[in-house]
């Protein structure tokens, strides 16, 4: 199991790092405690060096201020050689926090006050002068220009993120409506087909009329469940889901039996289905669920030919009928075929539709399966 770091030990690392950075600064550039007033003034000026720098993390821009006016102080003093590393250190986080052009200014004014310090208090001689100036822009401009960076980099993050997260929740909405339309669509297409059917019974024959009657009750109680099964995922996540599993290539004969129901004469035969992963097996079902819902519909009292078949690392989905009213055009596809292809598509599938050379209409569809289950 791998252990996350908490926030206060983080916290605890930060002060750490920023303890160890001050005694490396006071050991090489204060020590011996010294100046124009003497060790007492340069020891307060090192407590308040040190004490400035361990709160880097909570006020930076404080921080910076505070270590500047110490590291110049002590170069007017003679306490101090710091060429301004402390204070590159205090600036990193600003650079994190605040590193946006506008705020470059801070950089700007700090080494103007370096150069200004430089020429007031002076060094030794020119060149030592010049070497000075030159450590201390490169400590400045160097912990600016990675903090910065470590800004750009995790905005880029956080915009990745945010862009990640903003296409989950589109992908997740366009699954919940392809499942609706899928589960309405079929289901009130058969009701109404069994309805039609049910209104042309004659009333001598009250056994047939029942039995239309209790097809539409089992149609709508499955599609009430398949309902509840969508919603579910949607409010609780997928475990939720998982408590009535979505419908699948064992579900296939019942499906062709609720399609003779509505009139259509179906012939199925799958093989090579039986271990399918849920989700391609849901695919394989809502393929045979539209097309025999679109026979249904548009070519009542047809004969339909269902054919799943399993091979060579994929499964392969048709259905075709032999007849009816013309059917939508492949270029002028509703929303239950785009559907379709979406949900092929994703699953690295292939999709099509359209009417076959002798008449009639017919959906294809072949998904690849993982190697993992198609060995088994």
């Amino acid at each position: 199991m791998v252990e996350r770091s908490s926030p206060s030990r983080r916290r605890w690392g930060s002060a750490g790092l920023d303890a160890g950075a001050a005694m490396v600064c006071v050991v090489a550039f204060w020590l011996p405690l010294a100046g124009r007033f003497g060790p007492s003034v340069a020891g307060g000026l090192v407590a308040l060096l040190i004490g400035a720098m361990l709160l880097r993390s909570y006020w930076p821009l404080a921080a910076f201020g505070v270590v500047t006016a110490v590291t110049i102080a002590g170069l007017a003093l003679g306490s101090s050689s710091d060429p301004f590393l402390a204070a590159g250190w205090t600036l990193y986080p600003v650079a994190v926090t605040r590193g946006t052009p506008r705020s470059l200014s801070v950089v700007k004014a700090s080494m103007g006050l370096i150069v200004v310090a430089i020429g007031l208090l002076g060094a030794a001689d020119a060149q030592g002068a010049l070497r000075y100036s030159l450590l201390s822009v490169l400590a400045l401009g160097g912990a600016w220009l990675l903090g910065g960076t470590t800004r750009r980099a995790t905005l880029e993050s956080e915009h990745a993120a945010r862009a990640e997260r903003q296409a989950a929740v589109v992908a997740e909405r366009l699954r919940v409506v392809r499942e609706l339309h899928d589960v309405v669509s079929h289901s009130l297409g058969t009701i109404t087909v069994t309805a039609g059917v049910a209104t042309r019974v004659s009333a001598d024959d009250p056994g047939r009329m029942r039995e239309r009657l209790e097809q539409i009750e089992v149609v709508s109680r499955n599609a009430l469940d398949e309902l509840r099964t969508t919603l579910a995922a949607v409010r609780v996540g997928e475990e939720g889901a998982e408590r009535r599993p979505q419908p699948g290539a064992g579900d296939l004969p019942a499906l062709a039996e609720r399609a003779r129901g509505g009139g259509i004469a179906v012939s199925m035969t799958v093989t090579d289905a039986d271990a399918l992963p849920a989700g391609i097996g849901l695919a394989v079902y809502r393929v045979v669920q539209e097309g025999l819902t679109n026979a249904v519909r548009h070519a009542p009292g047809t004969r339909c030919a269902v054919t799943v078949r399993g091979l060579g690392g994929e499964v392969a989905v048709t259905v075709s009928d032999d007849g009816g009213e013309p059917r939508t055009p492949p270029d002028e596809q509703g929303y239950g075929l785009i559907g379709l292809r979406e949900r092929v598509e994703l699953l690295g599938g292939r999709f099509a539709a359209g009417p076959c050379p002798g008449g009639g209409f017919e959906l294809r569809a072949t998904i690849p399966v993982p190697a993992a289950v198609a060995d088994e």
